[in-house]
């Protein structure tokens, strides 16, 4: 452990209670839920810049010097935010992104761990999903009301645990044997040493909101915004879970994982069919679910989870932005006094790029068609194969899912849901991410008087309309105005601009293409548009999905 950890945090954790509490809710990525409009925008690697504006409106800090585009060019935005962003990146390979804003005694800090569900090994699914629930659960410290007493319990949960797997791998069920009740009592013993959410009320008695985490299959994200003068406290609290976590009340939490994946996919209207249908049309780890299996999730133990964690969360798969009242002088302190000394796990397993021509996830044989029943039905699901975000045309692909369903004067909804063809018709640019070749997902549900094959056919003029002719002038021109004021509007929250920065250095290689997005969505013609339009709408290049309603 980091001995500087050792020296502040027993000073820095007598904080004076404020009447704040904790945040208790999660995001968790998954894509097995109906999909809707606003999942759409969560999955565009150009909507991260307005993407997790997780701070409350009190919060979105305004700074005028930091949007010049409001009044002026793109090139004098892209010369401030160059001269503004600064980097500190310490010898381990752990990256710092600074942003000053100095109107409010505010700092949002956004930690993007270059892993997620697309890392993961078959029989292993859901383990970057479940470190996102075991994310603030603690140290050796913090969480505990006595670690001395804790740890040779959670030893012996674990013992109980593979136990009991054991027995149920060799066929035998274990119900209420005494080897499952001794497991039941371990996790009472242990449960009653731990202090429920004491990382999180910790900072929230220092004033801090927003706390929490998401994943996805191409990140897990962690985000947080505190009053300035507590930044320390966050750095110490950072690097300790980082650098020496606890996994306490992971087999409770699993509980949790489990009731969420009812919820969410086996009870939910159109979860079944959805997983269903990723598996069907996506061949490379994207057509696994972020969530995981239950079968692979219920095989987890501490062990694997520790593993995993070593092997994915070292300080050179970590990237964090810091904007607000904060110096770079501050940040690189702070950062070399907390996370210098943290070594690189030999067993780390680096995320490669991916290779710009990488292969496409399309089923090699058989036919490209999923039909299937659900409670959700009728219902159209189209996966449009697309390269990954390194090809060139990838931010093309966001204006032409802009084009399609970016707003009430799209064409979807201009043609289709006001002239009651359908209830709904979306457009997802990357489905069910970006960092690998995927997919723009169609969805739609017909109005009542529309059966599934006039959607289709509908929807199929759509595309074909705009693989001829492009966008209208019109259209270019509002796409064009919608990217810089998404643009301003993320540099005006501190917790938004925390996580662009983030996104777009782990995603892209560096923060500085947030200006090159913009800069190409600036140039580019009807042509432009209208070729890539051609290119991916062709009928070669899409699985369909028929979601048919249940019979009585």
């Amino acid at each position: 452990m980091n001995p500087c950890l050792a020296q502040v945090l027993p000073g820095l954790f007598h904080i004076s209670p404020l009447s704040r509490r904790p945040e208790q809710h999660r995001r968790t990525g998954l894509n097995c839920a109906a999909i809707a409009q606003t999942e759409a925008a969560k999955l565009s690697r150009r909507d991260a810049l307005g993407l997790l504006s997780v701070t409350p409106l009190w919060l979105a800090s305004r700074d005028a010097a930091a949007t010049p585009m409001a009044g002026g060019s793109t090139q004098n935005f892209a010369g401030t935010l160059e001269q503004r962003v600064q980097e500190v990146t310490l010898p381990n390979g752990l990256q710092f992104l600074v942003l000053q804003r100095t109107n409010a005694p505010i700092v949002s800090c956004h930690t993007h761990a270059n892993v997620g569900a697309f890392d993961e090994v078959t029989g292993q699914t859901g383990m970057a999903h479940l470190l996102e629930h075991m994310a603030f659960k603690g140290t050796a410290r913090v969480g505990t009301r006595d670690y001395a007493a804790e740890a040779p319990l959670l030893e012996a949960l674990d013992e109980a645990f593979y136990e009991l797997r054991e027995t149920e791998a060799g066929g035998t069920a274990a119900g209420s044997s005494p080897a499952a009740q001794r497991f039941a009592r371990l996790i009472r013993q242990a449960g009653d040493l731990s202090v429920s959410n004491g990382y999180g009320a910790l900072l929230s008695r220092a004033g801090a909101v927003g706390l929490n985490a998401s994943t996805s299959h191409d990140a897990t994200k962690f985000y947080i915004s505190l009053p300035s003068n507590k930044l320390e406290l966050w750095f110490a609290l950072e690097a300790e879970r980082f650098q020496a976590p606890v996994f306490r009340e992971l087999y409770t939490e699993k509980q949790v994982v489990a009731e969420e994946r009812r919820s969410r996919v086996e009870n939910a209207p159109l979860g079944r069919y959805q997983e269903a249908f990723a598996r069907a049309c996506l061949t490379n780890n994207y057509g696994r679910p972020v969530i995981g299996y239950s079968e692979d999730v219920a095989k987890v133990g501490r062990r694997e989870l520790q593993t995993f964690f070593e092997q994915h969360y070292g300080p050179r798969a970590l990237t964090i932005a810091i904007v607000g009242d904060v110096t770079i002088e501050q940040v690189d302190r702070l950062a070399h006094k907390y996370f210098a000394d943290w070594q690189q796990p030999t067993t780390l397993v680096q995320a490669a790029p991916s290779p710009l021509e990488e292969p496409l996830p399309c089923p090699s044989s058989g036919p490209m068609r999923f039909d299937g029943a659900s409670p959700a039905g009728p219902a159209l699901l189209q996966a449009f194969y697309r390269p990954n975000m390194q090809a060139k045309e990838s931010t093309v692909v966001d204006v032409i899912s802009d084009v399609l369903s970016g707003s009430r004067l799209s064409r979807l909804y201009s043609n289709l849901v006001q002239q009651d063809k359908a209830y709904s018709a979306v457009a997802i640019p990357g489905w069910p991410g970006e960092k690998h070749a995927s997919a723009l997902l169609m969805s739609a549900v017909p109005a009542a008087s529309v059966s599934l094959e006039q959607l289709e056919k509908l929807i199929h003029q759509e595309l074909q309309d705009l693989a001829a002719s492009g966008p209208s002038p019109a259209e270019l021109q509002r796409i064009k105005k919608a990217a810089k004021f998404a643009l301003v509007d993320a540099v005006s929250s501190n917790s938004s601009m925390a996580s662009a920065l983030a996104t777009y250095q782990v995603l892209t290689g560096s923060w500085r293409n947030i200006l090159q997005d913009l800069s190409i969505i600036e140039g580019l013609s009807a042509e432009d548009i209208r070729s890539v339009s051609a290119e991916m709408f062709n009928p070669n290049n899409c699985f369909t999905g028929y979601v048919q309603p249940l019979k009585a």
